[in-house]
């Protein structure tokens, strides 16, 4: 799992003020915890914040060393738990972080990704993709920040399973096995205009 070092602050502005630290280039953010007294509440410089994000699928499969400034710096691994953009202008407005402890397994949401091309795609049919991530269970050293779905083989008719998958060692999947990832479909027979159809009848007669 790939870390990253993030400077937060401790925020007291809440409630509709947060504009304002918007305003000076800040992302509001709050960080959960079982081992917190308290939820905390953070601030995070937009730039460094949307650099991260950019660069690591939306900030998935990142383990997060959160240096949080308050007086003096205390540190915080966390994951990336909520992501919240502005209906239209797709600006992050918020972010929700999941305080974890490195000793102890978590379970987290990663993508799919498709490798190669099927060769059903290649006489006529059509790839579906049905599941575009799973639930894993693991160390947070251990999340894979995704997992690869090799679909070369797969021919019209053929499916990808969960069960299929193959997971890094440490890593168990939680989403049932008998879910369908991606399949390949036959093309669907084109129907003869009605008119055409029609017209036919009509000759008949």
């Amino acid at each position: 799992m790939e870390q990253i070092e993030l400077t937060a602050f401790v925020r007291d502005v809440k409630g509709k003020k947060v504009k304002r630290l918007r305003a000076q280039g800040f992302i509001p953010g709050i960080l959960y915890g079982k081992h917190l007294e308290e939820p905390v509440c953070l601030m995070i410089p937009e730039k460094d914040l949307l650099k991260v994000l950019s660069s690591t699928e939306g900030g998935r499969g990142v383990l997060f060393a959160l240096n949080i400034q308050n007086g003096e710096t205390r540190k915080e691994y966390a994951i990336l738990q909520d992501v919240q953009y502005h209906p239209y202008r797709l600006n992050v407005l918020h972010v929700d972080w999941h305080g974890i402890s490195l000793e102890e397994e978590i379970e987290a949401t990663i993508p799919i990704v498709l490798k190669g091309e099927a060769v059903g795609t290649k006489v006529g049919g059509i790839l579906e993709l049905v599941l575009e991530e799973i639930d894993v269970r693991c160390l947070p050293m251990n999340l894979p920040p995704h997992i690869e779905v090799d679909i070369s083989n797969l021919d019209i008719g053929d499916s990808i399973h969960v069960r299929d998958l193959s997971v890094p060692e440490g890593v168990t999947v939680v989403t049932p096995g008998d879910e369908v990832i991606v399949t390949v479909v036959a093309p669907e027979a084109e129907e003869a205009p009605a008119e055409e159809s029609q017209a036919q009848e009509g000759t008949q007669e």
